[in-house]
């Protein structure tokens, strides 16, 4: 929450997940994080799961093409986050709280282990 707080008023912050749409709304309902997006993209509504480059095409489309330059996804998930992050052209931030060994040939553009250390990257 905090460090949602400290990037709401300057940067847009858009949720991209894989899964169907009623669920993962429930679940934002849920934790009540809702209100810090300026929207939520979800593989059902966009008709393409991360990795795959359409989905994000699909998200820039709505958001503005010109952003993808200076976007960057965190994520979890070597596989779906990093990789689409890739095929989309865009940063990438892994977000590894466990210390994981990354055992794949995906490299992301940076890795953190706690939330709040995303924002010395992008400040």
């Amino acid at each position: 929450i905090e460090t949602l707080d400290r990037l709401k008023d300057n940067y847009d912050l858009y949720i991209v997940t894989n899964g169907v749409l009623e669920t993962q709304e429930r679940r934002i309902e849920k934790t009540n994080i809702g209100h810090w997006f300026k929207d939520v993209f979800v593989s059902e509504q966009t008709g393409f799961q991360k990795p795959m480059p359409e989905f994000f095409d699909y998200v820039f489309d709505k958001i503005g093409e010109e952003k993808r330059g200076e976007s960057l996804i965190i994520g979890d998930s070597m596989t779906s986050d990093i990789l689409g992050g890739k095929n989309a052209k865009i940063a990438t931030c892994w977000f590894n709280p466990r210390n994981k060994v990354n055992k794949t040939t995906i490299i992301p553009d940076y890795t953190i282990t706690t939330l709040n250390e995303i924002v010395a990257y992008i400040q």
